[in-house]
């Protein structure tokens, strides 16, 4: 991958199954419907695997090393939710972790972290057209999310975070401390899903488990106007919600990482199934072939009672959230309410 910083990975870059070799491993704990002995060698060890490679898996939880990752400068982030591929150019803001505020600033790539389902961070040197990267696995080796470096980025601020695996000082400055040591415990135990939960447990609920156990419940909710809907529905509805340049939050959820942003919608095209949403220089990329299910969900934003749309895959993990986050204009709150009351109609 060249190392312009107006260049973003795509499917070819994904460090999944997505348009690679490396496939992810099934989940069969958490409902996954794959025939027995479907599963594949997990993203960390065929990458370790790979002729050439040359890496290092550091020494220090990822949620510690995340702490760094705004020193990196303007880099690219990558996060591959599934049927879902996110990519983005900026500089990163210190990530949040469960509880903490919603943040989404569309100038910063915002993470959410789970520190209790991330099991490793690994640094690779450039390669085959793919610059340095700096990537968080789950605890079961497949990939959460990829930073790339671009000309523009900190290489020593790179560097260090490789030197930092054997320097105890180098866990200290994540802050981790402020959660306690059992915060990771509860963090990887969903909560029942209720109508008037509020954004940050709607987040939250997904980051703790994928979203599995949230999924099941949606049913369950229909008197509060908790829908399924057809995916040509949403289609439709992000063309028309491009098409007015309205503004809204994208929420790609990995393993432990969920990669947020908040901008208005340069444009959204669909073509067999495949669809690009363009929002500034971030792009959402779907495949509608590997989604299973649409939802429209609500929960209480600063306007009030706020819709999301929410798409879930094979597997029954959640991998992307549309929705109105933050103190928007009120015409924009307006427009986003209509175009979600529509579609459950």
């Amino acid at each position: 991958m060249p190392t312009n910083p107006k260049s973003t990975p795509g499917h070819e870059d994904a460090p999944d199954g997505s348009g690679t070799s490396l496939s992810r491993g099934c989940r069969r704990d958490q409902g996954c419907g794959c025939a027995p002995g479907s599963s594949g060698t997990s993203d960390l060890a065929t990458l370790m695997a790979s002729p050439g490679f040359t890496g290092t898996v550091l020494g220090v939880e990822p949620a510690v090393v995340g702490a760094h990752l705004p020193h990196l400068d303007q880099v690219v982030g990558v996060t591959v939710a599934g049927p879902v591929v996110c990519n983005d150019v900026g500089a990163h803001e210190p990530p949040v972790h469960p509880g903490g505020p919603i943040r989404c600033d569309a100038s910063r790539i915002t993470l959410r972290l789970n520190p209790a389902r991330l099991g490793s961070a690994l640094i690779t040197e450039p390669a085959a057209h793919v610059p340095p990267t700096l990537r968080f696995f789950d605890v079961d080796g497949n990939t959460a999310h990829a930073t790339y470096l671009t000309e523009l980025s900190d290489r020593l601020a790179f560097e260090s975070i490789g030197l930092g695996r054997a320097d105890p000082s180098f866990a200290d400055a994540s802050g981790l401390d402020s959660y306690g040591p059992d915060a990771p415990a509860s963090w990887s135990t969903p909560t029942p899903v209720r109508a008037d939960d509020d954004q940050i447990t709607q987040f939250d609920s997904i980051l703790a488990d994928g979203g599995v156990a949230r999924r099941t419940e949606l049913p369950g909710l229909s008197d509060a106007g908790f829908r399924r809907v057809d995916d040509r529905q949403v289609i439709a509805a992000l063309e028309h919600a491009a098409l007015l340049g309205m503004a809204m939050t994208t929420a790609t959820c990995a393993p432990g990482c969920i990669q947020m942003r908040h901008d208005q919608l340069d444009g959204a095209r669909e073509h067999r199934g495949q669809m690009v949403v363009a929002s500034g220089r971030a792009r959402a990329m779907i495949n509608f072939g590997l989604v299973a299910e649409s939802w429209i969900t609500w929960s209480d934003g600063v306007w009030g009672r706020t819709g999301s749309i929410e798409l879930y895959d094979r597997h029954g993990a959640c991998s992307l959230v549309l929705t109105q986050t933050g103190p928007v204009p009120a015409p924009v709150f307006a427009a986003w309410d209509h175009l979600l009351t529509d579609l459950v109609a």
